[in-house]
């Protein structure tokens, strides 16, 4: 029983060590599979494994291949219940072959080193991760699935009639994959889906520490429901205290799901009947009625938003595009919280997370112009990322405009660009390399520091 360790962030030793002996309670940043070493994992063992019981696993898929992160933000629920949880450092936004490889060979090393309950494996994942990691249940591999910032993997036939494992997801109320868990929700509850979806003050990221929590504590119920773990009345009650002191009195649509949520959980556990009783007479009452039309109303004029920011992006006026980013942008950075301030960011970072893929396709297209319209948008919004006028450099350049692809090239200098060899390769660069002004930005960017590793694309 033989693990080959990662023991520093620069340089992986192929080190054997007895599972029992030297992985319990330690968090290992890289581990290697014995059968592929070129497939890298992070892991973390809880301090009471023991090889002579079996215990529940989290496989988890970041879009960036950052596995460690949540291996990180799980431990301390996978210490307290008793989990063992992997990240993949290999599976990232991308091509399904290269996932299903790092998927094989991650599960197969774990499950072949440590003691495993097969009835009790399950995944987690961000963004595209998260789709990966609801795939994998598809496949049958996993019972359950933490799905955070996205749902199911993108297909004609959508969410399956039939959803054969229990689903855990969360957004927070920035993301831009926001409307997609709420209408999820709806679609799982008319499949009669066991599932909780939970909405978070955040972004488009992993979920924080205590909601990750929550989700290990939402399988450990739903293990007890479907029989493949003891029933503990202790920890029922205790959460049943715990999510009944969390339902909010206000408004009423967000009091109503939260007692929904609770007798969907815990019916079967314990009697729910009068809380059910409550549940349909609120759902049934005029606020609730009222706010889930008003919802209905917000969710279309984001979409209708979206759709504007997609037309400027295939070549709208130029002043009114000017004029609609300057407005969102000015919205979005208001300092009060407010449901406006909110959606805009949405907004924001969807048409972000889209224009990154579309100018991708551009420039394999060589449609140069038109991803510079686009990299222009999402300058506007975020400025000062370096990724984005580094490529708007490259849209402009490509596109025959000299001063305007050196000025963005220049900005993409003063806001930290530090790949100078990058910048040296840039076949869309060639006609610039002789003007003094490259070489400028050019001195610029081989004397910034370098930056922070990038995060991983959102979908």
């Amino acid at each position: 029983m033989r693990l080959a360790l990662g023991l520093t962030a620069f340089l992986l030793f192929i080190v054997p060590v007895h599972a029992a002996d030297g992985l319990a309670g330690r968090l290992l940043d890289k581990v290697a599979c014995q059968a592929d070493n070129s497939q890298l994992y992070a892991l973390y063992v809880p301090s009471a494994y023991t090889p002579q019981k079996k215990w529940p696993v989290i496989f988890c898929f970041d879009p960036g291949a950052r596995g460690k992160v949540p291996v990180e933000r799980l431990q301390a629920a996978a210490e307290k219940y008793g989990y063992i949880v992997a990240g993949s450092l290999n599976s990232r936004n991308g091509p399904w072959a290269a996932n299903a490889a790092a998927i094989q060979a991650m599960v197969r090393d774990v499950e072949s080193h440590l003691a495993v309950d097969v009835k009790r494996v399950y995944t987690a994942g961000l963004s595209g991760g998260a789709r990966v990691a609801t795939q994998v249940a598809l496949g049958g591999l996993a019972k359950g699935v933490i799905a955070c910032s996205a749902g199911f993997p993108t297909s004609e036939d959508g969410v399956p009639g039939k959803v054969p494992f229990v689903f855990f997801g969360t957004a927070g109320v920035e993301d831009f994959n926001h409307g997609e868990l709420r209408r999820l929700d709806g679609e799982l509850e008319s499949r009669k889906a066991t599932h909780r979806i939970v909405i978070f003050q955040g972004g488009h990221e992993w979920a924080p520490v205590p909601l990750l929590a929550e989700a290990v504590e939402w399988f450990e119920l739903q293990a007890m429901r479907n029989g493949t773990r003891e029933k503990d009345g202790t920890f029922v009650a205790a959460q049943w205290e715990a999510r009944s002191a969390a339902v909010p009195a206000v408004p009423a649509l967000a009091k109503w799901r939260a007692q929904k949520s609770l007798v969907a959980d815990f019916k079967g556990l314990m009697d729910v009947s009068a809380l059910e009783k409550l549940v349909k007479d609120l759902g049934a009452s005029r606020p609730v009625k009222d706010e889930l039309k008003a919802e209905r109303q917000a969710q279309q004029k984001e979409e209708d938003l979206m759709s504007e920011l997609g037309e400027m992006a295939a070549g709208g006026s130029a002043a009114r595009m000017r004029k609609l980013t300057a407005d969102l942008r000015q919205r979005s950075t208001v300092a009060e919280d407010t449901a406006d301030r909110q959606m805009v960011r949405r907004v924001i970072g969807g048409f972000g997370s889209s224009g990154r893929d579309a100018t991708r396709a551009m420039f394999e297209n060589g449609e140069y112009a038109d991803a510079a319209i686009v990299l222009e948008m999402l300058a506007e919004f975020r400025p000062g990322q370096s990724r984005t006028l580094y490529d708007l450099a490259r849209a402009r350049a490509g596109a025959g405009e000299k001063k305007k692809a050196l000025e963005a090239l220049q900005q993409a200098a003063d806001a930290g660009l530090s790949d100078a060899p990058r910048v040296e390769a840039e076949k869309l660069f060639g006609k610039l390399r002789s003007e003094p002004a490259y070489q400028t930005a050019l001195a610029k960017i081989r004397g910034n520091p370098p930056e922070p590793a990038g995060r991983g694309r959102g979908r």
